[in-house]
């Protein structure tokens, strides 16, 4: 499973910025192991942005921002997000010769989004179709039958419990074969539950959470530990068994052990959100390639009498 940081370049956390230059040497071996990136058009549609991500001769997965534009009450332009891809190739990750550009999302309208990616494909542009949660399982059929590689969104105001049920049933019913084994590859967009990300079978999910943990704090650290709150800011810090350091001292010290194994100083994490943001940024793709799907298959939960 390939997990893509979303929004690194969104975030000036380039190679060249005034962030990257504050990190210590580990650090910023940390930063440059990132091999998957995901944007949004909506945020880097303009030119500059595209040379800063060009300069450092990486590839992205190109969302269309359609969800964040729509929350923002802006719209984006099917013509215009067909030349800007047209005219940034080298910079959208490829595979099998399809660029990794998502569809235009209608929200809320699973026809509106058909017409796009019809609209799309008649401007030489075949993108990744995205099929949203509560839509007609009918619109999931038609785009395993006729696309390779296919996404799952709406998923981010959903709760987790919820999720499962749906996700389970799409992986059961639909997404895998009779030995549980993926028939077309799956992008699950902005996937903040790690367990959701590890329970099927995913070609490849992206998410924020790396960058918003930092924010709040939180670093995901390898191994046993999880998701930890390291900040000295953090309110935790003063409630027993919240915070690294409101645990027991014999707590604390293995997870300062823990931390000091990847290279990193705890205390620069618990000073410098910068600093969270390249452990993050490591530790995410680390943790995935650590809990990979084992067998890549899923095997739905059966209830018993007992």
């Amino acid at each position: 499973m390939k997990l893509y940081l979303a929004g690194l370049y969104t975030s000036n956390f380039d190679l060249h910025g005034r962030v990257y230059a504050k990190l210590d040497d580990r650090e910023k071996e940390m930063r440059r192991d990132v091999k998957w990136f995901l944007e949004s058009y909506h945020y880097i549609h303009r030119e500059r942005a595209v040379q800063r991500i060009r300069r450092e001769g990486v590839k992205v997965f190109l969302d269309s921002g359609a969800f964040s534009a729509f929350s923002m009450g802006v719209n984006v332009d099917l013509g215009k997000y067909c030349d800007y891809i047209h005219k940034n190739l080298d910079i959208i990750e490829h595979i099998d010769g399809q660029p990794l550009a998502s569809v235009l999302d209608a929200i809320g309208d699973a026809d509106g989004t058909w017409r796009n990616q019809m609209a799309m494909e008649a401007r030489g542009v075949r993108p990744l179709p995205c099929y949203h949660y509560g839509e007609p399982i009918e619109v999931l059929q038609y785009y395993i039958a006729n696309y390779s590689y296919i996404t799952i969104g709406g998923m981010v105001p959903i709760s987790t419990p919820q999720l499962k049920l749906w996700l389970d049933r799409l992986w059961a019913d639909y997404l895998t074969d009779d030995q549980g084994r993926p028939i077309v590859k799956v992008h699950g967009f902005g996937l903040t539950s790690l367990p959701l990300m590890m329970r099927y079978p995913w070609y490849s999910v992206d998410s924020s959470t790396w960058v918003q943990w930092a924010a709040n704090g939180m670093v995901l650290v390898p191994g046993q530990v999880g998701q930890v709150d390291v900040s000295n800011k953090s309110s935790r810090k003063k409630i027993r068994g919240q915070h690294m350091d409101s645990v027991s001292p014999l707590e604390t010290a293995a997870i300062e052990a823990s931390i000091r194994a990847t290279g990193v100083d705890p205390d620069r994490l618990r000073d410098l959100y910068y600093s969270r943001w390249a452990f993050n940024a490591f530790a995410f793709p680390y943790y995935a390639r650590e809990k990979q799907f084992e067998g890549d298959f899923f095997i739905p939960e059966t209830e018993g009498l007992f």
